[in-house]
């Protein structure tokens, strides 16, 4: 068997340690059920896995060390449950493959691994709704430090929010030249906002708020022509917002429980101390999500793959052109 779809049922009970059976399973949805216990260990003897998908379920304990040995990887969905421990660092040179890593609302602690960096086909990074404290990585490896933009140049929806983030947010952010979702709020970010930020052209959504940050909203946002959703609500900011067709349009409770003057504002209040102003900002601070209906076509397409195409497995420059356009497809959304 190479698909074994069980989502969306009412199954119970611990997922079987049977695994080492179906060596010729590449993708496993357990998804969408009641399953409790931990992820079996011998699920690291599917050498061909490719996607697994373990959401929202009641599962517990940490991600086995086994899994390593899963490196054809490419998807893995594990949010929605009860994970604990630190997000595993062989994750990175592990599995080098994975476009898609969600683990978010989970009770993973600790920092985030700075190996992540070493997943160069990286699409979607969601480790939201988490209990992860320190800085976010500046991928340091090795004593070298490695540039975002030629790691992570395939990125194109991080969310780390809802942790316990802290520091400031790393310069360097801004070379993720494809990144189209970033969702930093509700941490305890400090600093400013980088200053080239509008460098990220293709942003869509950008979302700062609750968090500490300082110093002015720079010029170089009104460059992102893309943004659709902007959220810097409750932060310490100051000074005038910058003008361009996109920052006046929004609502002033995006720009709420700052220090900011000018337009769409009225005056200079820009305290976001006001009632009405704050009201309207409630719903907005919770942070922006990713879109997972649109996520989970790619994921449910991985399922279909192996039932009309799975020949195509055995040619790699043919899988690698077929993920590219099922992503570029996600992108246009």
């Amino acid at each position: 068997m190479v698909v074994l779809d069980l989502a969306n049922n009412l199954f119970s009970g611990e997922i079987p340690y049977c695994w080492i059976k179906w060596q010729s399973l590449r993708v496993l949805r357990l998804d969408g059920n009641r399953v409790s216990g931990k992820i079996p260990i011998s699920m690291g003897t599917l050498t061909k896995f490719q996607s697994l998908h373990l959401h929202n379920n009641r599962l517990h304990g940490e991600i086995p060390l086994s899994l390593k040995s899963c490196t054809n990887l490419v998807a893995i969905n594990f949010g929605e449950n009860e994970l604990n421990g630190h997000i595993p660092g062989w994750m990175g040179h592990g599995l080098p493959n994975l476009i898609i890593l969600i683990l978010r609302s989970n009770k993973f602690g600790g920092n985030i691994p700075d190996h992540l960096c070493a997943l160069t086909s990286l699409q979607i990074l969601d480790l939201s709704n988490n209990h992860l404290f320190g800085s976010i990585p500046r991928f340091v490896m090795k004593g070298q430090f490695l540039e975002y933009g030629n790691t992570l140049n395939l990125v194109r929806h991080v969310d780390l929010s809802r942790n316990n983030l802290s520091g400031e947010i790393p310069q360097e952010v801004v070379n993720l030249q494809a990144l189209q979702t970033l969702n930093l709020s509700q941490n305890h970010l400090t600093g400013k906002i980088p200053k080239l930020i509008g460098a990220m052209i293709l942003i869509e959504t950008l979302d700062l708020s609750q968090n500490q940050l300082t110093g002015s909203i720079p010029e170089s946002i009104s460059g992102m022509t893309f943004l659709s959703h902007l959220n810097l609500s409750f932060n310490n900011l100051t000074g005038i917002i910058p003008t361009s067709t996109q920052l006046q349009s929004f609502n002033e409770s995006c720009y709420a429980g700052n220090h900011l003057c000018g337009p769409p504002l009225k005056g200079c209040r820009g305290s976001g101390k006001e009632t009405d102003v704050k009201n309207r900002a409630k719903g907005i601070g919770k942070g922006r999500e990713i879109n997972w209906f649109y996520v989970s076509m790619p994921l449910g397409f991985v399922t279909g793959f192996w039932c009309v195409l799975g020949p195509l497995v055995f040619n790699r420059r043919w899988r690698t052109e077929l993920w590219w356009k099922v992503y570029d497809l996600v992108g246009k959304f």
